[in-house]
C-alpha cells in the first residue's frame, strides 16, 4: 500500500538511528523532570476539538457533531473553520498570561492525523497544526515555557473518547493501528529533529497515548509493548527527549517493573474528583493527600491532567485548599499540568485563565500554597 511505503520512507532516518548503536553524542531539552517542578495548563480544544468546552464552532459549521470525526464529516470547510479557531482559541496573550503566575509548562493535545496522512475514509483535517505548534513554541521561547507534545488522539482511537479525535469504537489495539500510532511517533520525532534550535529547545517531552482504555490483561500488555516500542523510537532521536506515557488508569504498582532506571522517561496521571463527583472536602482532601507516596516511584510522576472540578459547591475557601492542596501534593511529583487553560462555559474549575483572573492562581500558588491541607 502506498502508506505503507511513505510510513517506511518517514520512519527510516529513526530506524537508522535505532540500529546504529549507542549515540555518542546527544542534544537534550534544558528541561529535566527529574530535578524540575512542572506547572501549568493543558492546551484542550484546541488542536483536538472538545465540544463541551466550547460548542461555537460546531454552533456555527457542524451544529450536530460530537467530535473532530464528525465535525470534519458535516462541515462544509472544515479546513478554514478549524484554522480560524485554532488562530483565535490560543494566542500569545494566554501564555504571557500563565507565565505571570510562575508556569513554566504547557501540555499541547493533538491527533495523529497532524503527522500522518489518515487512512481514506477518515474525514480529519491533516495539515496545518504543525505550524500551530510551532506558533505556539515560539511563544514559548519568550516567555520560558516549555512544552509537552501529547498524542491525544491515536488511530483507530484508543479510548472511545470524542477527546481522541472519534467518539466511539476503540479500534486501537489492532496490530494495524498500533503500526500505524508508531508511525506516528516516529513522525513526530522526525518533526522535532526538523525545528530550529530555540523552538526544539522549548519541547520537554513526548507523550506516546492519552488515556488509552485498558479493558483486560490482553489489551494491557499490547499497550505495553507499544509503549515500549514507541520508547524505542523515542530515545533513538538525535534531540535527546524523555517519553510520557499515561497509566491506563491503572496505577503505578502496574508499572513498577516496566522502563527501569536510567530510561528516559516520565509517567502521567490524570486524578480527578469529578467522575464520579465526590461530595466530601474531607474525602477529597485525603484522596489527595494519598498520593504524596507516589514519589516512591522507579519514574518521575507528572499529573499531566487534573482540575478543581468535584461535587462540592464552588466557593472561595474551597476552590483555594482544593488548589493549593494539589499543588503542594504534585510538587512531591514532577509536577502538573491543570486542565485546561481556558474553557467557554464560564467554569473555573476547567480554567486556569479564569482561576488567574479571580485570583485562585497567583504568583504565590506554585511555590508556597500555603492554604494547602496536607
Amino acid at each position: 500500500m502506498v502508506f505503507w511505503k511513505s510510513a517506511c520512507i518517514v520512519g527510516l532516518s529513526i530506524v537508522s538511528l535505532a540500529q546504529a548503536g549507542p549515540i555518542a553524542k546527544r542534544d537534550g531539552t534544558p528541561y529535566n523532570f527529574w530535578t524540575n517542578k512542572a506547572w501549568g495548563a493543558n492546551l484542550g480544544n484546541w488542536l483536538v476539538l472538545e465540544k463541551w468546552m466550547d460548542s461555537t464552532i460546531f454552533n456555527q459549521y457542524a451544529p450536530n457533531a460530537i467530535d473532530e470525526w464528525t465535525f470534519c464529516q458535516q462541515a462544509s470547510n472544515p479546513a478554514q473553520a478549524l484554522q480560524n479557531h485554532w488562530n483565535s482559541w490560543i494566542t500569545e496573550s494566554d501564555i504571557s498570561q500563565i507565565a505571570s503566575v510562575g508556569a513554566n509548562m504547557i501540555r499541547i493535545p493533538v491527533g495523529y492525523w497532524a503527522f500522518i496522512t489518515p487512512d481514506p475514509g477518515e474525514p480529519y483535517v491533516s495539515s496545518g497544526q504543525k505550524a500551530q505548534i510551532e506558533r505556539i513554541l515560539g511563544y514559548c521561547a519568550k516567555y520560558g515555557i516549555n512544552a509537552i507534545i501529547d498524542l491525544h488522539g491515536l488511530p483507530g482511537s484508543q479510548n472511545g473518547q470524542d477527546h481522541s479525535g472519534h467518539a466511539g469504537a476503540i479500534n486501537f489495539y489492532s496490530s494495524y493501528n498500533i503500526q500505524r500510532s508508531l508511525n506516528t511517533v516516529t513522525a513526530v520525532v522526525n518533526w522535532l529533529n526538523g525545528l530550529d534550535y530555540t523552538l526544539k529547545h522549548q519541547v520537554a517531552a513526548i507523550e506516546s497515548a492519552n488515556e488509552p482504555h485498558v479493558a483486560d490483561s490482553n489489551t494491557f500488555g499490547i499497550l505495553r509493548n507499544y509503549y515500549q516500542n514507541a520508547y524505542n523510537i523515542i530515545h533513538a532521536s538525535p534531540y535527546q527527549i524523555p517519553m510520557m506515557f499515561h497509566d491506563g488508569f491503572q496505577g503505578l504498582n502496574a508499572w513498577s517493573d516496566f522502563l527501569p532506571p536510567p530510561a528516559n522517561a516520565v509517567i502521567d496521571l490524570h486524578p480527578y474528583w469529578a467522575f464520579p463527583p465526590d461530595t466530601s472536602t474531607s474525602d477529597i482532601i485525603n484522596g489527595v493527600c494519598s498520593h504524596r507516596s507516589d514519589n516512591s516511584f522507579h519514574l518521575p510522576v507528572v499529573y499531566g491532567e487534573w482540575s478543581l472540578a468535584s461535587g462540592v459547591a464552588d466557593a472561595d475557601w474551597w476552590l483555594r485548599q482544593f488548589m493549593d492542596t494539589q499543588i503542594s501534593v504534585w510538587k512531591y511529583g514532577a509536577g502538573g499540568t491543570f486542565w485546561a487553560l481556558k474553557n467557554n462555559i464560564n467554569s473555573q474549575d476547567w480554567s486556569m485563565e479564569l482561576l488567574i483572573n479571580n485570583g485562585i492562581i497567583n504568583s504565590g500558588t506554585f511555590p508556597y500554597h500555603t492554604n494547602s491541607q496536607c
